[in-house]
């Protein structure tokens, strides 16, 4: 359960660091848009890791 709830959490997040880095990057802050750029790829990231832990897991 506690799997679900953080893959149901963290895909948003980084669909919302992905849009507020783009945002950034049409005002031209490129520090801002690094970093919301890296907060994304570690959300995504975990949340594939995770994911794909879990899949072997059950599937196992």
């Amino acid at each position: 359960m506690l799997l679900v709830l953080f893959l149901l959490l963290s895909i948003p997040i980084g669909c919302f660091c992905v849009w507020f880095a783009w945002k950034a990057h049409q005002v031209g802050r490129k520090q801002l848009v690094r970093g919301m750029l890296w907060a994304a790829f570690i959300s995504f990231a975990s949340a594939f890791l995770f994911g794909g832990w879990g899949y072997l897991v059950v599937s196992a």
